[in-house]
């Protein structure tokens, strides 16, 4: 019986304040660097997600010149990596833009890269089982500050 006055006592407001909070915070923790960006490039980036019983799709692309997973069932997971070159001594930031953002996990998501050297890049899409069939399209930036 006491425990239902301690629940009782807790504002919906404090609750609000505290969920607003941690939005805050995990916004400040990734925001992007977009402007202090010496360079930028761009991905074009994309997956179909076909809904199938029984059958499962597995994306494969051979497109070079974009980020394109192929057609994926929902909870489906694909993979693809990237070399990325840099003329000069810089600081790498990627990150991805879209409506399939939210799925995709960047590793590493910054680094270090210098002239004549290579830093792969891998960008792992997972289509969450509640996906609904479509196609997602986006983006990767890489963002470069000169050192």
């Amino acid at each position: 019986m006491n425990n239902n006055k301690i629940y009782n006592k807790i504002s919906p407001y404090f609750l609000l304040s505290v969920a607003l909070a941690a939005i805050i915070i995990t916004l400040f923790f990734t925001a992007k660097i977009k402007e202090g960006c010496d360079t930028t490039e761009t991905l074009l980036t994309s997956v179909k997600v076909k809904l199938s019983e029984g059958r499962k799709y597995v994306g494969f692309d051979m497109n070079r010149q974009n980020l394109t997973f192929g057609i994926l069932t929902p909870g489906a997971m694909s993979k693809k990596t990237v070399s990325v070159e840099y003329t000069k001594n810089a600081t790498t930031y990627v990150w991805a833009e879209g409506n399939a953002s939210s799925w995709t996990i960047i590793s590493p998501k910054n680094f270090e890269i210098s002239p004549g050297s290579k830093q792969e890049v891998t960008f792992t899409l997972l289509v969450p089982s509640t996906a609904k069939e479509g196609e997602y399209n986006g983006r990767v930036v890489f963002c470069y500050q000169d050192k």
